[in-house]
């Protein structure tokens, strides 16, 4: 009797030795960070820097009070959008941004989205390293003429992006913070039907229009053309051919 109570009394004591050091070793282990959310990375296309506002500044400064560009500036009209161009501005250039204008309107998007397109400014001038190309406030900004050619021996639509921002901006509900284009791209970031460091996964507002870039224009990057989006991401198939 004694001898089993004695083994008793050290299977306890050893059950609380295993104990007290699991728990020591689980103390010293350093604490594990909760989950921060998802921080939104920078985006290249509508981050507005200290460059980017002397060409908006720029063009600003060159237009008398009822935006139409002056001195330095030459306003042009072409197929219902207006083109600002700024200095001297090669024909090759200014026939490339006639054609990406030609090509939105061949697209499948609905008249009222390209009606809506024509809303926007396009601003047109050299400036390279001063903001490339860009969208903010209802103005679209081609100011790297190398760059721009350079889209251009790809697939691509530097037009029609821009103006996918634009709609974004002002015609969508809550504008670059609507809900559903946000769970969209969650959506689909975290899928991974999208190479890692895809230009489309950078946040909602380049998710949307990369997205419809490749839908109805095809680009040089993922998803790259209608085929892919439907099978890659069908649920913003879908949304932009409900929206668009």
């Amino acid at each position: 009797m004694k001898h089993t109570k004695t083994l008793v009394k050290s299977a306890i004591a050893l059950l609380l030795t295993i104990t007290i050091q699991y728990g020591c070793k689980k103390a010293d282990q350093p604490a594990v960070a909760p989950e921060k959310p998802v921080e939104q990375l920078v985006e290249d296309h509508l981050t507005i820097t200290p460059e980017r506002q002397k060409i908006i500044d720029l063009f600003n400064k060159n237009k008398n009070a009822k935006g139409e560009a002056t001195g330095m500036v030459a306003a042009a009209s072409y197929r219902s959008f207006n083109i600002n161009y700024y200095g001297t501005v090669p024909n090759d250039i200014k026939t490339l941004v006639n054609g990406e204008i030609d090509q939105l309107y061949t697209t499948s998007t609905t008249s009222t989205t390209k009606s809506r397109m024509t809303g926007a400014v396009i601003n047109v001038y050299n400036a390279p390293g001063q903001g490339d190309l860009f969208y903010t406030n209802g103005n679209v900004y081609i100011v790297n003429f190398s760059v721009y050619r350079n889209v251009h021996t790809g697939p691509g639509n530097v037009i029609f992006h821009e103006l996918i921002h634009y709609l974004h901006d002002r015609w969508i509900s809550s504008g670059f913070n609507n809900a559903t284009i946000y769970n969209l791209w969650q959506n689909c970031r975290y899928s991974n039907v999208y190479p890692a460091g895809s230009y489309v996964l950078s946040n909602q507002a380049e998710y949307l229009a990369v997205s419809a870039e490749a839908k109805y224009c095809n680009t040089s990057r993922p998803p790259y053309n209608a085929g892919t989006l439907a099978s890659s991401d069908p649920n913003c198939n879908n949304y932009l051919s409900s929206n668009f």
